[in-house]
């Protein structure tokens, strides 16, 4: 990875902090430049989404193939295929909960967002624990180092997005209520010396989505393609 690579992003977690998370697990310098909106507004790639990794006069975009990227560099992301296919669908069970948990945000009671933590988040939930149960190995999702699952599942879309309040109607101790190996999980995790290293690295504070729209003036609409997702 070149000395020079630059992670623009916006001041919150969202999508890039697993990204951010596995490369200081790699081990790799990289500078984590900080977008406000109407810097974004203004950039080359409003409209395009963020976060954006630029990397020898390269820009690479979408988060689930920078996150891959930053996992291989630190072995995050096993070699082996059937491996990774497992990696690989944890991930993407992780995006769609953050998918559906984004069907709440212009709604104006909880009436989706119960319907949904009884319905597909529920579903989706009960994968991710099931798989962990499939590894006797650890408490991670594959074999027993973490891989970029886990941080996936931790950081990104499930776990810390619940206890953020990440959108007004879903219970902060949803998962800690309903899926207590994931917390094992997140308690393993952080025994790690590595990702718990450096500044800013597992540093998820949360973010309201309803609340920020409200402070920041945004209509719920606004925030499509302002990034993959916030």
């Amino acid at each position: 990875m070149p000395s020079t690579a630059t992670l623009h992003y916006f001041d919150d977690p969202g999508r890039a902090e697993a990204t951010r998370v596995a490369l200081a697990y790699a081990g790799k310098d990289f500078e984590d430049n900080i977008m406000g909106f109407p810097e974004y507004g203004a950039s080359k790639w409003a409209g395009i989404g963020l976060p954006v990794l630029e990397m020898d006069d390269a820009e690479y975009t979408q988060s689930t193939a920078l996150l891959r990227y930053a996992g291989k560099l630190g072995g995050l992301y096993p070699d082996d295929a059937l491996a990774a296919l497992k990696v690989d669908e944890i991930v993407m069970i992780a995006e769609d909960v953050m998918a559906n948990m984004f069907k709440c945000v212009d709604q104006k009671d909880d009436t989706m967002a119960n319907g949904l933590l009884e319905g597909k988040i529920k579903t989706l939930v009960e994968m991710l624990t099931s798989r962990l149960a499939a590894n006797a190995s650890s408490k991670f999702f594959v074999g027993h180092p973490p891989t970029i699952a886990d941080l996936q599942a931790r950081v990104h879309a499930v776990i810390k997005n619940f206890e953020a309040n990440f959108l007004t109607g879903l219970p902060t101790t949803h998962i800690a209520d309903t899926a207590p190996t994931l917390m094992e999980m997140q308690a393993a995790l952080l025994e790690d010396p590595k990702p718990i290293t450096g500044e800013g690295v597992l540093r998820f504070q949360g973010v309201n989505i309803r609340r920020m729209i409200e402070e920041k003036g945004l209509h719920p609409l606004a925030t499509v393609g302002m990034a993959e997702d916030i």
